[in-house]
């Protein structure tokens, strides 16, 4: 009988507690429920004590036992509750652990109606089970009556032969995935005993069906459509309302269970999903209006996860919204059923959280602008320091912009509502950003230049590089790393490394030429900026004017004894040459510079310049860990500037430049002698700022930039706003850290589909522990690489979005566990394909973030992308 499944889930509930804690384990069973079972009861190497009547023979019964040096293993039993023991096991129930009916661990609950429950799930199905166990607390049956339960719900023996189970969730899905069981069911003329079993079990009449497909397509549709009522809110649509389903408890809880087990189960999904469209399709939804409150929780259709898209993009463009409830529910849908089956759907509720995020930030800045110092050091502080500072408007808006051209809308209809979210909150960006700027900018006008109690750009190399100089050093010298960057990094790599992140004040103007040089040795006992070529500026340190790149390296090796090596990024990654390896093994301090960006970006190729831009921040964190193998104690990463990147420049933004003497000329800053003052943009002499005796600066307020001849169209730097002056110096220590043993982890890699058709594409990581310590959550990158030709090896995706815990600055993913257990929770990571093929085999790899070591076997796909 079934009393064997409820008696061994009980022995296995005590053997796993005495397992795991090596304590005394103490059974209180107030009911007496288990006294029968517990008085036959014996478990390999436990010695089992029970209460008869008197502690007193209870204690000198068990305390020979457990003041043994190596006490075996005990267990007491006690019929009565744990208060009417009048404490006398106090000193053993304080030592040991509690078993008794409603302790608030499952593991540790006796109550029979939750051990019924949990015993019979597995062979009974959820909804039978569930029938017992309120059986059983109603007092209707007792743990000896479980016993006889296998004849109050015989299985069928000829359909148990058909589907290995008589549990009619199993034989729902085994008819549902397919037509693998038909021919016997028609065979052995057992299909009245199975409309029969799933009839009773999910609460519909089959008996119209003739076959197994009839019978296939009814149970599909009726299951679906009962958890698509039961996951809606009230009130539902009058379209809806009169949709027939499951109409008792159990049946319809039976639906909705059988609904999530058959969407959640990897080999099921694709017939689930086909059900369905097909249901969906008959459905009619897309002329039926939903709103959030009503399927906010609902993840049945794919319709309504594009209706709910379409509305939390509606509701977000609405004056100072819920953005919190709203936010939090597009982070959730990034981890549906439909998100995850649908690559496009994930990338497509990221950019929602983004665009969200971006105003949210704009409305609360904008409130507190109104009450902001008038002073710029506590203005360049609001915006750099803090739990939220100002410059996550800046970050949002890049990560907007990022994910808005890697989307890719095209002509669909669909992204209509997207289109418009985005549009508004560039505007936004565009006003608040620029109110900002334009509040910094005055605030500089009405002080003497000096931005107080915030370190200048000149200070850098004396204080954060000269005093780790002892051991091996790293300096990481970034073109156009603003400040807001440099937290997301930090981001990135905290948990590997202690950061400390500080933020500076740039010297003006913010070009390359004056930023970089500004972080030699030698400029904190000051600089002068003067004209260096036709068009150009250098700045003058100690007798030498620095000019361009060959001149600052000069500078840096004269001002160094030991051995400096200096090389780029480029050379570094992925890989450095075996002659450089052994010059940087050897260097005591290694300088590296990052490429121009401000040329390309200048440039206005926009498209590029926007990947490049976002392949910094991976970059710099592979370069962050390269430096960290080549035993650098630190590594200090500074910037010469930041910028302005966002909408093309509007001709009624284009400002005439004073004119005059002009020594050099950018789209935001002029500088020169003479010409004309105007109300449109500040105009101050670099005296000042202590860098000149007889040049100017001129810059636009806001956002606005100068006319130039063949200037950028999107992306600027030279001006005076938070975003061009605030750059960021990190000091990085790496931790000691040991690495995990080897082995610990099985990961899997399943692709989203057999081949690869379209530019997103979904990958879910998995990973199972084995070993002693258990799994430690690991943060890991999907990648997708060219197989084939001079082109193997090549990175060809970029991380769009993840089911949890996606890192904006790199595109890893944080792996979390799920609770009490030796799995990783499954994470879908969705990947844009950035160079399509029209034809072409290509990797996936999965590695290591930290290491960059390969974690799995790299799955081969075809990739085959219309152009």
């Amino acid at each position: 009988g079934l009393m064997g499944a409820v008696a061994d889930y009980m022995r296995a509930l005590l053997t796993r507690q005495l397992d795991e804690h090596r304590r005394p384990l103490i059974w209180f069973d107030p009911e007496q429920h288990y006294a029968t079972f517990a008085g036959t009861l014996e478990l390999t190497g436990t010695e089992i004590a029970r209460y008869e009547g008197s502690f007193l023979a209870l204690r000198q019964r068990i305390e020979p036992l457990i003041s043994q040096d190596d006490p075996p293993r005990l267990l007491v039993y006690v019929p009565i509750g744990e208060d009417e023991s009048q404490h006398a096991l106090i000193e053993l129930t304080a030592a040991g652990i509690v078993v008794k009916p409603g302790q608030n661990s499952l593991q540790r609950n006796t109550r029979l109606g939750v051990v019924a429950r949990r015993a019979l799930r597995q062979s009974l199905g959820p909804a039978k089970a569930e029938e017992v166990a309120r059986q059983v607390e109603a007092g209707q049956l007792s743990f000896a009556d479980l016993d006889e339960i296998q004849d109050k719900y015989g299985e069928s023996p000829v359909l148990l032969s058909i589907f290995k189970s008589g549990q009619a969730e199993t034989i729902a899905l085994e008819l549902l995935s397919g037509e693998k069981f038909d021919p016997d069911v028609v065979a052995r003329t057992a299909l009245g005993e199975l409309v029969d079993v799933l009839g009773t079990t999910f609460g519909l009449a089959l008996e119209a069906a003739t076959t197994p497909v009839e019978v296939r397509e009814q149970l599909a549709r009726h299951i679906i459509l009962t958890e698509f009522v039961a996951s809606a809110h009230p009130p539902l649509p009058q379209a809806l309302s009169s949709l027939k389903t499951a109409s008792a408890a159990i049946a319809r809880q039976a639906c909705v269970d059988l609904a999530r087990t058959w969407r959640l189960r990897r080999d099921l999904a694709h017939s689930y999903a086909a059900h369905a469209s097909s249901t969906e399709g008959a459905l009619g939804l897309d002329n039926v209006p939903l709103s959030i409150a009503q399927v906010g929780d609902c993840e049945t259709f794919a319709g309504v996860e594009r209706a709910l898209q379409e509305r939390v993009g509606e509701a977000l463009q609405a004056d100072a919204p819920a953005w919190g409830a709203l936010l939090e529910l597009a982070v959730r849908r990034q981890a549906s059923y439909w998100s995850d089956r649908m690559a496009e759907l994930q990338a497509h509720w990221a950019l929602i959280v983004t665009a969200g995020r971006l105003l949210e930030e704009a409305h609360r800045i904008e409130a507190e602008l109104k009450h902001a110092p008038s002073d710029p050091g506590a203005l360049l502080r609001a915006y750099g320091e803090g739990e939220r500072p100002w410059c996550l408007l800046d970050t949002y808006q890049r990560n907007l912009e990022r994910r808005w051209h890697a989307f890719d809308p095209g002509q669909d209809a669909r992204h209509l509502v997207l289109e418009r979210l985005v549009a508004r909150a560039r505007q936004r960006y565009m006003d608040v950003g620029g109110t900002l700027a334009e509040r910094y900018v005055h605030a500089l006008a009405g002080s003497k230049g000096n931005v107080s109690g915030v370190r200048r750009q000149i200070d850098t190399y004396a204080t954060a590089v000269r005093p780790v100089l002892a051991r091996k050093t790293a300096y990481v010298l970034v073109d156009a790393l603003r400040f807001e960057m440099a937290r997301e990094l930090m981001a990135g790599l905290v948990g590997d490394y202690a950061i400390e992140l500080s933020l500076a004040a740039a010297t003006v103007p913010t070009i390359t030429e004056i930023g970089m040089a500004s972080l030699m040795p030698g400029a904190e006992a000051g600089v002068q900026v003067e004209p260096a070529a036709e068009g150009k500026l250098g700045l003058r340190l100690g007798g030498t004017l620095l000019k361009d790149r060959k001149a600052r390296i000069e500078w840096f090796h004269k001002q160094h004894q030991g051995k400096v090596a200096d090389t780029t990024m480029e050379e570094v990654l992925p890989k450095p040459k075996r002659s450089l390896q052994a010059t940087l093994e050897q260097a005591d301090v290694i300088l590296v510079t990052s490429r121009e960006i401000d040329l390309l970006c200048e440039s206005d190729n926009i498209p590029l310049a926007r990947k490049t831009m976002d392949d910094v921040l991976p970059e710099l964190s592979r370069l962050v860990h390269r430096l960290r193998d080549l035993d650098c104690a630190t590594i200090v990463i500074a910037a010469d500037h930041g910028y302005l990147f966002g909408d093309e420049v509007d001709s009624d933004m284009k400002l005439d430049p004073p004119g005059g003497q002009t020594v050099d000329l950018h789209r935001r800053v002029w500088i020169g002698r003479g010409g004309a003052a105007d109300p449109a943009f500040f105009r101050v002499p670099l005296a000042r700022f202590g860098l000149s005796d007889d040049l100017d600066l001129a810059t636009p307020w806001g956002f606005g930039v100068f006319r130039t001849q063949g200037g950028a169209r999107a992306y600027f730097h030279g001006g005076l706003s938070p975003q061009e002056m605030a750059i960021p110096v990190m000091v990085i220590t790496p931790r000691v850290t040991i690495a995990p043993e080897q082995g610990a982890t099985t990961w899997r890699i399943v692709p989203g589909s057999k081949k690869i058709s379209t530019r997103f594409f979904s990958i879910q990581v998995a990973g199972s522990g084995a070993g002693l310590f258990g799994l430690s959550p690991s943060r890991v990158r999907v990648e997708v690489r060219s197989s084939e030709g001079s082109a193997k090896g090549r990175l060809i995706s970029q991380s769009i979005s993840a089911s949890y815990g996606f890192i904006e600055a790199t595109g890893a993913v944080e792996m979390r566990l799920e609770p009490e257990s030796q799995e990783l929770d499954a994470n879908t990571v969705t990947l844009m394909i950035t160079d399509p093929a029209a034809k072409a085999v290509v990797g996936v790899h999965l590695v290591d973030d930290l290491t960059g070591r390969e974690l799995a076997d790299p799955l081969q796909l075809d990739m085959t992308i219309a152009m």
